[in-house]
């Protein structure tokens, strides 16, 4: 077994205490399993104490086996049911199983009694089937994802081996992958915060963020079973799009309710401080396929814009562009400091993602700084054109010196908390 677990370079202790919450143990795949030189089935007689009229057995009954599902064996309770103990059991039966159906049905080619296939290998199938089904059909929550995780990745694994194999339901295998791919949808839509920050909001990365991020790597570790799976089935083989539109979901829906009209600016960097966290995945690669990947950078561009529209373009370019630079006068340049300061001391205690902070510090100087730089050299035009006397009164009403171009990029550099 291994320990599969995700992890990322820029995370506060809350995200390294949600990601724990999402660790899964792996198992290794049913192909690796070792399975010695058995002799499953024998031809009648072909033993000295076979008795006479002796025929083929059903799986179920070799060697009396616990690990291999039979009919009328324990049935799935659900989730809540599950622990590490019982998730190992179902995974090993469900493995050891289908090893063992594939073995079966190898010997018997060998033996040229594959007509027996049906009767030695059909009750386990059976087993398997609705095993897989009850798994699948059952509502997951955020606080199961660990075994949801573990199960479904043994799932994919024995319906990928069985998928091809001569029995009646082999049709219903690609509609189980498809009912999983949903059960993972219903997750990240119930997902839901029980305990909620009282300060820093916008820093809170929601648990559907690593949901959704646990299942990218599931089918990034399984993508090409999946994919075969849900192929034979005729199903959408980019299954990674939906889940990625459930997410973006549930971000606007907890935001249009976590912050109100006028902390727009916060619920802005709450969604950003999200994306960015899913995005920073693509330096791993094969996680995020190349659509998932267009769409979180074109959101991630609408809500820059979005932000940079609420407190820098509209309300900040008015003292430094039209009318205002037409007749540039020292009062603009007072009454842009005094919102420039009070917009940098209401969001200097705004905790927003590394790359996304340098992100958006580059944004507002290529947006304001060429403006102020602008207006500065207009304004300075403008008073050489002055008599002597108006220059000296021009002085004499503005003796504290004006901030710099340079000064003002300076101090965009440092807004949100460090």
């Amino acid at each position: 077994m291994t320990r599969v677990d995700s992890s990322d370079s820029d995370s506060s202790d809350d995200d390294v205490s949600g990601r724990a919450r999402y660790r899964h143990l792996g198992y290794p795949l049913i192909q690796s399993l070792e399975a010695g030189d058995p002799r499953l089935f024998f031809l009648p007689g072909s033993l000295p104490d076979a008795r006479r009229g002796d025929a083929v057995h059903r799986l179920s009954d070799v060697h009396e086996n616990s690990w291999i599902l039979k009919a009328g064996a324990e049935a799935f309770a659900g989730p809540r049911g599950l622990t590490s103990e019982t998730t190992q059991t179902w995974i090993m039966r469900l493995k050891i199983t289908t090893k063992l159906v594939g073995l079966s049905k190898q010997q018997l080619h060998e033996q040229n009694w594959e007509q027996y296939f049906s009767e030695v290998a059909g009750q386990p199938l059976e087993q398997l089937l609705g095993v897989a089904c009850s798994f699948s059909d059952a509502i997951w929550s955020a606080d199961h994802i660990s075994q949801m995780l573990t199960v479904f990745d043994a799932l994919v694994d024995v319906l990928f081996n069985i998928k091809d194999l001569p029995f009646s339901r082999s049709g219903e295998v690609a509609g189980i992958v498809n009912k999983m791919v949903h059960a993972f949808k219903g997750v990240i839509q119930r997902t839901v915060i029980c305990s909620r920050k009282k300060s820093a909001r916008e820093s809170i990365i929601h648990p559907s963020t690593f949901v959704f991020i646990q299942v990218l790597e599931f089918f990034c570790r399984n993508r090409d079973m999946v994919q075969s799976i849900l192929e034979s089935g005729d199903y959408n083989t980019g299954p990674c799009s939906d889940m990625f539109n459930c997410l973006i979901s549930k971000l606007k829906e907890f935001a249009e309710i976590e912050f109100q009209e006028k902390e727009k600016g916060q619920r802005y960097i709450f969604f950003l401080n999200n994306i960015y966290n899913v995005l920073q995945k693509k330096c791993h690669p094969g996680l995020l396929p190349p659509s998932v990947v267009s769409n979180l950078v074109s959101l991630v561009d609408q809500y820059i814009a979005r932000y940079l529209e609420e407190y820098w373009f509209q309300p900040m370019l008015a003292y430094l562009d039209g009318d205002s630079l037409k007749k540039p006068c020292r009062s603009s340049v007072d009454s842009f400091m005094e919102e420039f300061y009070s917009i940098c001391d209401s969001q200097m205690t705004w905790k927003v993602q590394t790359e996304l902070k340098k992100t958006l510090r580059q944004e507002i100087v290529k947006l304001i700084v060429p403006k102020y730089a602008n207006f500065l050299k207009a304004l300075q035009e403008r008073r050489s054109s002055h008599s002597p006397l108006l220059k000296w009164m021009s002085r004499s009403r503005s003796e504290k010196a004006m901030c710099s171009a340079e000064r003002l990029e300076l101090m965009i550099m440092e807004i949100f908390e460090r």
